[in-house]
């Protein structure tokens, strides 16, 4: 990943069939007035996350990994009118078999919905999310039903936050 935390992929043509991908390391685009989608993305639930400001996540709802997730992913980013979605990538996926996985997720994301796909590092996204749920006075039984989606929110808080502050980077004092 370009700075160790991300990898954007973006749509090569704004036509409903997406061609071959192109995967960018370019700096992060911000419009804090389109909707992102966070996904945390497990092998029997995803969690998802959005934002319409850009600048905070909201956990939004939790869905079984079976189906056509794709296209219920799909759904949603019509429905919210969002424009990127931030897919969770575990650093110890880095290895060629496990990052294989997040890579042909994310494509097949993108390819359907032509929509931006960015990889982002979620190293302990569930861990900090079962924290500020304990925090909250949710008993651990109790938390683990919406642990995914405040994973999400933690993932894509974290590229909210990177991508504010590589904008703010960018402009004068």
């Amino acid at each position: 990943m370009a700075d160790g935390r991300w990898q954007k992929m973006q749509p090569t043509s704004p036509s409903a069939v997406c061609h071959p991908p192109s995967l960018l390391r370019t700096t992060l685009s911000y419009n804090p007035l389109v909707c992102v989608i966070g996904i945390d993305l497990g092998a029997r639930r995803i969690g998802i996350a959005v934002s319409d400001s850009g600048i905070l996540a909201t956990p939004h709802s939790v869905m079984r990994n079976e189906g056509d997730v794709i296209a219920k992913l799909e759904n949603l980013a019509r429905e919210l009118d969002a424009d990127t979605f931030v897919v969770g990538i575990p650093k110890r996926a880095h290895s060629s078999a496990g990052e294989e996985k997040f890579r042909d997720f994310a494509e097949r994301l993108r390819q359907r919905t032509c929509k931006q796909v960015v990889l982002w590092d979620e190293s302990l996204s569930t861990v900090e999310a079962m924290e500020r749920l304990r925090a909250a006075g949710r008993n651990r039984r109790d938390a683990q039903k919406d642990i995914d989606m405040y994973a999400a929110a933690v993932i894509l808080q974290s590229y909210l936050d990177r991508r504010a502050d590589q904008a703010m980077a960018g402009r004068p004092s």
